[in-house]
């Protein structure tokens, strides 16, 4: 017998290699039967009509022959077959993602995925749970996951011969029913459109608690098949975890390193494993941030060592990565007191870190250990220096979720995001730590550059700058932007920006609409102008790689963002420096004009 086909002897003697990238647990392992009797629980991996690969529950490959199985398990193979058979004309996938079934629990183990537009996606559905399940993703939308759901329940007896898949226009892709501790594989290609869609369990009774959300974003998640494995101790320095008794391990469900994975509070360790996908081959920098110890180790090998019992110490490495999967390891220990945990990257060629952490950025060394600000009944102002903002940024957390950063250099709007507002730690004792992120989601970048431009048509370039002053105390400049800045009002204490762009006066009233990830969430941006009105002025409302009209006066921005337009300006669509831009003439009555512009999430 050849040795690959040793896999029980091997699983026996604790001898198989760990897979790249391999989970540390196969959750959909079943007991399976040698022909000489020897038996062994393991999930599979991949299998053809010759052999099938098995993974143990320690995480160790191995292959044996289909005809060294008994007959049972070759049935069991073929059906696994059937419901992982790739396409031919497929060809091989960008992303393989795994979801995992909780047993028990009528849940999946991922509540969010995130896929990058028109990717080719390997989905695996393990099954751990004693019953039937199945994955379909619908169309974008509320409420179209339960309405294919309840279109399914129509099957009746028809139901587990058709995997509990109806045929339904809001349906995109489904995985075929899998059995209890199996498993099944969807090959789709990812929708061009950004935004959210839901995926669903169709089977009568589980899309209630069984649902979840497939992110279509050019934001991606670098990082893929994260698990953790927890540990109880206390130490001075990082130990061989090999040598302790984990107290847990699972997938990450927020898909990033997060110490809230442990239970614990005190003398507790974490190893996260995983893979990082690098998007092209170059030197790429990793850094560590941690109270206390911290490791981290890209195909296994250390490029960041932050150990020992310390304060939030931050520390950062350099490794030549090619384009595709690594491995990425990071190792955690907190001893007692304050505990944090950030990892960070930069791209070749990038200066921009991006957070691979829950924690968005590393604190410093005084200060707190995280301070969302949190927004209640009444809207939160952050001024400080916000990324993708500048220096002179005005942060808005309104009541609802929704929140914007004013960039007061340039007055405009320079983000709009839902969910949590920002992390004061990074500038918790002064604001020279550099610039904060904001904490939410699905952030919209706003148009750069000045608002308004005197140009002599539409096909004129819009100008870099505008001299403006930025002392109050000076009077503005003859065609300059001068802030004069903000009112609070309302019952929510919601502000009002004001600034002159020369003689002209201008408000900037934004206001958030409907609950963040509701289908009504927007933002309603009033702009008014009063004084003598100038000839060949314009408003910039948008630029982007796309923008198309798609109803009147209503504009799909990058396929994630939509704009509606009221003016008395028609609004003009052109091509500029390869990019689109849309712009709207100013039209003055009475010496007054007024833009609507509502932008909602797609």
């Amino acid at each position: 017998m050849r040795v690959k086909y040793l896999l029980f002897f091997i699983l026996m003697n604790t001898t198989f290699s760990e897979e790249k990238g391999a989970s540390p647990a196969d959750p959909g392992a079943r007991t399976w039967s040698h022909i000489d009797g020897r038996k062994i629980k393991a999930g599979i991996v991949d299998a053809n009509s010759l052999e099938v690969t098995l993974r143990a529950p320690n995480g160790r490959i191995g292959s044996i022959s289909m005809k060294d199985l008994g007959k049972e398990d070759q049935n069991y193979v073929k059906k696994w077959l059937q419901n992982n058979a790739k396409p031919k004309s497929f060809g091989d996938p960008d992303r393989i993602i795994e979801i995992t079934t909780l047993k028990g629990e009528m849940k999946y183990n991922k509540p969010v995925i995130t896929v990058y537009p028109g990717k080719k996606i390997k989905l695996i559905l393990r099954n751990n749970d004693d019953m039937h399940h199945n994955l379909a993703i619908t169309k974008r939308g509320k409420g179209k996951d339960l309405k294919v759901a309840q279109e399914a329940w129509k099957l009746g007896a028809e139901g587990f011969a058709k995997h509990w898949i109806p045929d339904h226009p809001d349906l995109l892709f489904s995985t075929k029913m899998a059995d209890p501790h199996s498993s099944a594989t969807l090959y789709f290609t990812a929708p061009k459109k950004t935004g959210k869609y839901p995926y669903v369990c169709t089977l009568p009774g589980h899309a209630q608690v069984m649902r979840g959300t497939m992110i279509v974003s050019k934001e991606i998640n670098p990082l893929s098949e994260l698990t953790f494995t927890s540990f109880k101790g206390s130490w001075k320095k990082i130990p061989d975890w090999n040598k302790i008794e984990p107290t847990g391990t699972d997938h990450v469900p927020s898909g990033k390193f997060d110490l809230s994975c442990s239970k614990e509070k005190d003398n507790f360790g974490l190893v996260f494993r995983g893979n990082i996908e690098a998007p092209k081959s170059g030197d790429y920098i990793f850094t560590l941030s941690s109270d206390d110890g911290s490791r981290l180790l890209i195909d296994r090998k250390v490029v960041v060592d932050l150990d020992g019992i310390h304060g939030v110490t931050s520390k950062s490495g350099k490794v030549k990565l090619e384009k595709g999967l690594h491995h990425i390891e990071v190792q955690y220990f907190e001893a007692s007191g304050g505990e944090e945990l950030y990892v960070g990257w930069r791209l070749p060629g990038s200066k921009k870190e991006t957070a691979l952490s829950v924690n968005k950025g590393p604190s410093g060394g005084n200060s707190p250990s995280g301070q969302l600000l949190i927004v209640d009944d009444e809207t939160r102002i952050y001024r400080n220096f916000i990324e993708g903002a500048g220096p002179r940024a005005i942060g808005v957390g309104y009541p609802g979720g929704i929140n914007i950063a004013y960039d007061a250099n340039n007055m405009r709007i320079a983000l709009i995001w839902q969910g949590d507002f920002i992390d004061a730690k990074r500038h918790w004792n002064g604001r020279g730590q550099g610039f904060q992120p904001p904490s939410g989601q699905a952030i919209i970048s706003g148009t750069p550059g000045v608002p308004f431009a005197v140009i002599n048509s539409p096909k004129d370039p819009w100008p870099k700058t505008y001299l403006r002053k930025d002392n109050a105390q000076l009077p503005p400049l003859k065609d300059g932007y001068f802030f004069k800045g903000y009112q609070l009002s309302g019952k929510s204490r919601m502000p009002t920006f004001n600034y002159n762009f020369g003689q002209l006066k201008i408000i900037d009233k934004p206001t958030p609409k409907g609950e963040a990830d509701s289908s009504e969430a927007s933002l309603i941006r009033t702009i008014t102008l009063t004084g003598e009105g100038k000839d060949n002025l314009y408003f910039r409302a948008a630029i982007g790689e796309s923008i198309e009209l798609v109803e009147e006066n209503t504009f799909l921005i990058n396929d994630f963002a939509a704009m509606n337009l009221k003016s008395d300006g028609k609004p003009v669509l052109r091509d500029m420096g390869g990019n689109k831009e849309l712009l709207v003439p100013i039209k003055f009555i009475n010496k007054s004009a007024t833009i609507t512009q509502t932008i909602s999430w797609q």
